[in-house]
């Protein structure tokens, strides 16, 4: 394998973008409802499809690490991941701190109690335990943290044991995905349940993963088929896609539709590199975290520009567009100020050692 998938990286970094841009639709604003440039169907699922690239990545960073499991060797893995996740949620997590402080937020800081920010400071708002989240999107990064804990698990079910077990270990993924559309927690569908007053969001994240871990058992099937089937697969599934965004009624459609999309996207191919490993589609993959955690501090500010400058849509729509270009810079920033330095230092002062390869650690 490759020493970096630069597809899978890419094909986050289009999850992130499309994710802004549906946050920034799906505003109330004088006419009511979602605003049509933005208005992007089920746009919340590409968080799922977030935990599947992550499951497959741990897969081929740390399929061998995990063979014969210690203690030590727990603890540095999980010493790499706070690292990978920490540094970027707590800067950025200050900005929308300073954000309610300066009443610019619906929030005040008033609303958090003491168990709301210790949450929050240990990155908990994503596990079910009731706390009141400073960044509302981070559920996703803190679920994916917990799903960490039992990632050694999930490995030796799915890698480990055989194809049948491995097998049953997906219908239960599936299993789970099915009870938490039908939870009735769900806010702009039945999948997208995020609210931290169950355990439901981690439940969401823990069967991407388990999902993402057999993608990478059972992908190499793929690499049976020539070079331009591949290609003309991967363009079927994205046709399969815009089409289920378009007409189906159901999350669940276009959810499945993801395992082959990323199984595609792992090999690769000719295809896969125009579409999401050509150079600027890439590098947004790689800030593509800081992207996900800084976009919805701007969107109040797109609708202050709305009230003040004529409440039209054209308005609203140069707004977003400038929103939209600050994101991305100050996401690159955040990048290289923040998540590599925070990570590297993190690294340095409990002293992790590599306990995996260098496998997809743009996307990982």
């Amino acid at each position: 394998m490759a020493a970096d998938i630069r597809a899978l990286t890419g094909v986050r970094g289009v999850a992130a973008a499309v994710i802004v841009v549906y946050h920034f639709g799906d505003v109330q604003l004088s006419t009511g409802g979602t605003l049509q440039p933005f208005r992007i169907s089920f746009g919340y699922l590409l968080v799922d499809l977030f935990f599947m690239l992550s499951g497959y990545v741990m897969a081929l960073t740390y399929k061998d690490a995990f063979a014969h499991l210690t203690l030590a060797k727990f603890a540095g893995f999980m010493v790499k991941r706070v690292a990978r996740l920490y540094p970027a949620y707590f800067v950025i997590g200050l900005f929308y701190v300073a954000k309610m402080a300066a009443g610019l937020s619906g929030e005040r800081l008033a609303m958090y109690s003491a168990w709301d920010w210790i949450g929050n400071l240990l990155m908990m708002t994503g596990w079910g335990l009731y706390v009141f989240p400073v960044i509302g999107v981070a559920w996703a990064a803190s679920a994916e943290l917990g799903s960490y804990l039992l990632l050694p698990l999930l490995m030796a079910f799915i890698l480990r044991k055989s194809a049948t077990t491995a097998a049953i270990s997906v219908l239960a993924a599936l299993v789970a995905i099915y009870a938490v559309s039908i939870s009735g927690r769900g806010s702009a569908g039945s999948l997208d349940v995020v609210n931290g007053n169950s355990f439901y969001p981690l439940l969401r994240a823990v069967a991407g993963f388990t999902l993402g871990l057999a993608i990478f058992r059972f992908a190499g099937m793929l690499d049976r088929l020539s070079k331009v089937t591949q290609d003309a697969l991967l363009i079927g599934i994205l046709l399969a896609m815009a089409a289920v965004a378009s007409f189906s009624r159901s999350d669940l459609p276009l959810y499945l539709l993801f395992i082959p999309l990323v199984m595609v996207l792992s090999r690769d191919g000719r295809a896969a590199q125009l579409l999401f490993g050509n150079a600027v589609v890439y590098r947004l993959g790689v800030i593509s975290y800081s992207i996900y955690l800084i976009h919805p501090l701007f969107v109040s500010f797109a609708v202050r520009i709305w009230r003040h400058f004529g409440q039209s849509q054209a308005v609203y729509v140069a707004a977003a567009c400038v929103c939209f270009v600050v994101i991305w810079l100050l996401a690159e920033l955040s990048y290289r100020l923040v998540e590599m330095p925070g990570r590297k230092a993190l690294l340095g002062l409990f002293g992790s050692r590599d306990q995996g390869g260098s496998a997809a650690r743009g996307a990982a």
